[in-house]
């Protein structure tokens, strides 16, 4: 069984694919906050012969590590809403069995004085609960292969 690698390039382009998806699926501030972790770099220690505290010094991250920041990112967007909104389901459906109350939230915009509803059905909560484990199922092979190259 051949073993894959994946390069610079190739993550660079998977990167760019996970963007391009995000972009698509209105979660464009995910990746946009990944981007500028990225942009700010990454503080490392340098020893300097004849010193004996290190140096700090500023570099970038490497297309690996961009990837897998964007896909901690994308679980924790994702993966960690989903489970929020299942477990608020699961709390709604509980509570109308014991009360008059709708499993729903009630927002109201302060500026635009207007309410929008929020229903959180518990099939459509479980339906994007096996949704996300598939999704958290491809992030962790993909990061497993980025990370093969890391190491």
């Amino acid at each position: 069984m051949a073993v894959t690698v994946m390069n610079e390039q190739d993550c660079l382009t998977v990167y760019d694919q996970l963007v391009e998806i995000l972009n698509q699926l209105q979660f464009a501030w995910v990746s946009q906050q990944v981007l500028e972790v990225i942009s700010a770099g990454k503080t490392v220690e340098e020893m300097v012969s004849g010193r004996k505290s290190p140096d700090l010094k500023l570099t970038y991250h490497t297309p690996q590590e961009q990837l897998l920041l964007l896909i901690h990112a994308i679980k924790k967007a994702v993966i960690d809403a989903v489970d929020l909104e299942l477990e608020i389901a699961r709390h709604f459906s509980e509570e109308v069995k014991t009360s008059d109350l709708q499993p729903e939230i009630q927002f109201t915009s302060s500026f635009e004085k207007k309410s929008q509803d929020l229903k959180f059905p518990v099939e459509l909560a479980t339906h994007h609960q096996k949704e996300a484990e598939t999704l958290l199922k491809l992030l962790y092979n993909l990061e497993k292969e980025v990370q093969k190259d890391v190491n």
